[in-house]
């Protein structure tokens, strides 16, 4: 029986968070026969694979550095009808894909169905503001049927969508996926939000905030996804991979 649902996790040197999320992956309600787990090893120099190999999922190799090829490689690697987005500083409750899976079997017409996400170890303030954010993406899509905000972390759509404007765009950096991929899927189909569909991810970007929008956000994703989007070819590479915060040995804190 080919699983209904791929999960599938980039991950570059992530010795220290990938225990965790793929933890959480064991751990949900939703019987293993009707999803699987695709690691993909993305050109990692640490002990990223060997953490992975201690779990019943599937492991697989991207030489190219890019969270975007990653995951391409992924779709390439996957059996499910269902793409599920995920990311490996990520945890997961355990209901997190039985409510997937619910939401396209109630609409057979939803292509992509994006999810809310929460940082760990953050102030109150920053994650008042991060709730309003998607409370006003989700205002949005109440009176235009869109909105301008997904997460790679904890998106899925059909992968047939995908497949029928080509795939990941790799000539994009981190975070232009995601917007493109949206772009492309409002114009397919039915595209929702359901903040049911949640997860809780590190804050190791928000550790240095002003070098976080100045570089990663302002030359790395706003800059590169404007130039390598005209030149429709990588001029701009990703932005330099942050790995210095680790996870709270409490699960889902």
């Amino acid at each position: 029986m080919r699983p209904k649902l791929s999960v599938i996790v980039p991950a570059h040197n992530e010795e220290a968070f990938i225990g965790k999320c793929l933890d959480s992956l064991m751990k949900q309600t939703l019987n293993n026969k009707f999803f699987e787990v695709i690691v993909v090893d993305n050109a990692s120099d640490d002990k990223t694979s060997k953490v992975v190999k201690k779990y019943p999922v599937k492991l697989v190799y991207e030489g190219k550095k890019s969270v975007i090829w990653a995951r391409q490689k992924g779709v390439e690697e996957s059996q499910g009808e269902i793409i599920v987005s995920a990311d490996a500083d990520t945890y997961y409750p355990p209901d997190w894909l039985k409510t997937i899976k619910a939401n396209f079997e109630r609409n057979p017409k939803l292509i992509c169905l994006v999810g809310w996400i929460y940082y760990s170890n953050t102030p109150f303030i920053f994650n008042y503001f991060n709730a309003l954010n998607q409370e006003f993406n989700l205002l949005i899509q109440k009176y235009t049927k869109k909105f301008p905000v997904a997460y790679a972390a904890n998106m899925a759509f059909k992968k047939t969508a995908l497949e029928e404007f080509g795939g990941y765009p790799k000539h994009l950096i981190e975070l232009g996926d995601q917007q493109y991929l949206l772009y492309k899927f409002f114009r397919l189909g039915e595209v929702k939000i359901d903040p049911k569909v949640y997860c809780k991810t590190s804050a190791r970007k928000l550790d240095s905030v002003w070098k976080n929008i100045l570089l990663y956000n302002g030359w790395h994703r706003i800059i590169g996804y404007i130039v390598n989007g005209l030149m429709r070819k990588e001029v701009i590479g990703p932005a330099p991979a942050i790995r210095t915060i680790t996870p709270s040995r409490k699960a889902g804190s």
